[in-house]
């Protein structure tokens, strides 16, 4: 069974957009490492509400202008485009602030913690004529792109397992109101995953735990699909699992190696008790959170070709998923938010 080759967008063929970051925390200093180390884009200015971090951050990572609020970064008619990476909490606050300052976005995962505000800050996007995109960055790997290509090939979906457990109890932010909850900060990516491979579910059922302030921090979700497929995936802030993802279809079967997350690896068997098949590695010199970078120069392209929402997550994607978390979290009865 052969595996397609992963379709790369070459970083010195996009515009190079001129980036502000807002709330330069630990996902953002990821983010914008791996965007000065893998891409063409240029990160000029960043904003904090905490004193002293903008300066500190701008200091790391060579950037020109440090602004102490986010509302003089977005008054800053040279930037193109605004990378926010605030707390879950506050996404849809300071999104509809980029959008009605006039400037692209590209938003923290998750988009929103509610499907209704994900869908009203879309909207506006688009009314605006603005490029808005959630950074879920597993979808502009390159693995991703050869499971968009594999997929059709594969005939119907059957079976899915994905596993995102990894023990987070020494992050505080995870276990705080507006800033995590393991549905949507963490269990966002099996969601993700089983979207892109199975679609959109029908059928929703979870159970799990919660913690003694109603922060969900473990699900075992169980999803149905409109011809019979089925989908558990498993999150956990508490325990750890590899971080694996195994689909079955009519003709074949899936699985993304650990961490399925960051750039890894895609192995296609048959469906045999002894399988054989083929297998693709990430090889290139791109590794774990520099794949942040591949969001980036895909932003800067639709940027380019005039788009107004990402075609290979769309708005209504985005959507769905975020509409999928918010009732794992109401069945397990957490209110992270």
């Amino acid at each position: 069974m052969s595996i397609p080759e992963p379709r790369i967008i070459d970083p010195s063929s996009v515009p190079s957009l001129r980036w502000g970051v807002l709330a330069p925390g630990s996902i953002a200093e990821a983010w914008v490492g791996s965007v000065l180390e893998h891409t063409s884009q240029q990160v000029v200015a960043v904003a904090s509400r905490t004193p002293g971090r903008a300066s500190a951050f701008a200091q790391q990572f060579s950037i020109g202008t440090v602004y102490e609020t986010y509302e003089e970064l977005l008054s800053d008619d040279s930037i193109d485009a605004v990378y926010v990476a605030s707390r879950a909490g506050d996404h849809f606050k300071h999104g509809m602030q980029v959008l009605y300052s006039g400037k692209h976005l590209l938003i923290e995962k998750p988009i929103t913690y509610l499907a209704s505000e994900a869908e009203q800050l879309l909207a506006h996007a688009r009314e605006k004529g603005l490029l808005a995109m959630e950074a879920m960055w597993t979808r502009y790997l390159p693995q991703a792109s050869i499971i968009d290509q594999l997929v059709p090939t594969l005939g119907l979906p059957e079976l899915l397992v994905a596993a995102f457990a990894t023990d987070n109890r020494s992050i505080e932010r995870l276990w705080q109101k507006g800033g995590g909850g393991v549905v949507h900060d963490m269990g966002i990516y099996p969601i993700a995953i089983a979207q892109q491979l199975f679609g959109d579910p029908i059928t929703i059922e979870a159970t799990g735990q919660i913690s003694d302030k109603l922060i969900d921090s473990e699900a075992i979700v169980r999803l149905g699909y409109s011809n019979g497929a089925r989908a558990t995936l498993i999150m956990s802030m508490q325990a750890s699992l590899p971080q694996t993802v195994s689909a079955s279809f009519e003709q074949g079967v899936v699985n993304i190696h650990a961490p399925f997350l960051a750039p890894s690896g895609v192995t296609v068997t048959d469906k045999e008790f002894y399988a054989t098949g083929e297998t693709w590695l990430d090889e290139s010199v791109v590794r774990g959170h520099e794949g942040l970078s591949y969001q980036a120069t895909a932003f800067a392209s639709f940027i380019a070709a005039g788009m107004l929402e990402s075609p290979v997550h769309t708005h209504a994607q985005v959507v769905a998923n975020i509409a999928v978390a918010e009732e794992i979290v109401r069945q397990l009865g957490a209110e992270p938010f």
